[in-house]
């Protein structure tokens, strides 16, 4: 028998209303790809793999229908497309709190108990024409293994012997990467992030980990061994 659908926590509480209206899966995915920019249902669709179209419509309909999302007329010929509103806007902070939480969770794949975690990272365009690789992620020493293949991103505890290209940091500077205050660039201008390998693979390791809008094709294979110095052909 199927079950009921979801209507929220019954609670007269602010925590319990707010995940009412932004509490169900997916929600704050809409939410956080739409602080980027406004996007058309297509492209919401294309850049959240895993989530099924009625599933989408469902979500967009209820944060619309609860103030969060409206739909504007979009370019001749390109239908609408979905803001937020200043309402939605103002999940920017709440978000922000949530990815530097979050972060610590990222760089340690069994913080949650795990033993691995698995990510789809088909959302980035062009990924179907990123190489497979092996990288390793180095976070107050702590490494952990990453292996792309096929858009998808596995990631393991401890070091990768076969890495094509080691990036070390800090949870300091993941702190700030998660709450949108530097870049993987950034951080290596900076000297906080250091990388080790081939300079062809750094856009590559961008793209594997879903950072980049658009992944493109390698073009160096010049070598570095980097000491924060910052490389403009990386993105």
């Amino acid at each position: 028998m199927p079950s009921r659908p979801w209507s929220g926590y019954g609670r007269f509480c602010p925590l319990s209303r707010a995940l009412d209206v932004i509490g169900e899966r997916w929600a704050l995915v809409i939410v956080q790809e739409l602080l980027r920019q406004p996007r058309r249902y297509g492209a919401l669709l294309d850049r959240l793999p895993g989530i099924s179209t009625s599933v989408l419509a469902d979500r967009l309909r209820r944060l619309e229908r609860a103030g969060v999302v409206a739909r504007e007329p979009g370019e001749v010929g390109a239908g609408v497309v979905y803001t937020l509103t200043a309402r939605g806007r103002e999940l920017d902070e709440a978000l922000r709190a949530l990815r530097r939480w979050g972060a610590g969770f990222l760089a340690d794949p069994t913080a949650d108990g795990s033993a691995q975690q698995s990510f789809d990272v088909t959302y980035v365009a062009g990924i179907e024409s990123v190489a497979d690789g092996q990288f390793q992620l180095v976070v107050d020493d702590r490494p952990a293994t990453l292996y792309f293949a096929a858009g998808r991103l596995r990631q393991e505890p401890g070091a990768a012997p076969g890495a094509e290209l080691i990036v070390r940091t800090s949870s300091a500077f993941l702190d700030r990467w998660a709450a949108g205050e530097a870049g993987w660039d950034d951080g290596r201008t900076s000297g906080e992030v250091i990388v080790e390998g081939p300079r062809a693979a750094w856009p590559r390791w961008l793209a594997a980990t879903g950072y980049l809008l658009r992944a493109e094709p390698d073009t160096t294979l010049e070598e570095v061994t980097e000491e924060g110095r910052h490389d403009t052909a990386a993105r």
